[in-house]
């Protein structure tokens, strides 16, 4: 085989791993354990007045943090995700996203709108 060849067959691999570190090291070790404040929701968070969002407060050591959910497409949905105010949660912040938890498996994921210093 050839160089040229062996860097055609080594370089996937090569990504295929960092990708997989990369992955793995954001949803793993990185969860911290939190409190869930409140989950509202709220009309045009995309600019379209129509339509709601779930809105998740919570709050992670000295901080809180507010972050939209999915799209609530119908009112009789649960946008809760299972989550209630007051329950403990396993979070990980990844930039300007929020990882939950929720309480029977799986992980929602969501977009942080405020960050705040809990008082």
């Amino acid at each position: 085989m050839n160089s040229s060849a062996a860097r055609g067959i080594l370089l996937p691999i090569a990504f295929a791993l960092t990708l997989a570190t990369t992955i793995h090291g954001a949803a793993g070790s990185d969860f911290q354990a939190g409190e869930v404040l409140s989950i509202t929701s709220d009309r045009g968070l995309d600019g379209v007045a129509t339509h709601r969002w779930a809105v998740f407060t919570v709050q992670i050591g000295g901080i809180i943090y507010t972050a939209s959910g999915k799209r609530i497409k119908h009112s009789s949905d649960d946008y809760s995700e299972g989550l209630s105010a007051g329950d403990s949660v396993r979070a990980a912040i990844n930039g300007n996203e929020m990882i939950l938890r929720k309480p029977h498996g799986g992980e929602l994921k969501t977009k942080i709108i405020k960050r705040a210093r809990a008082e």
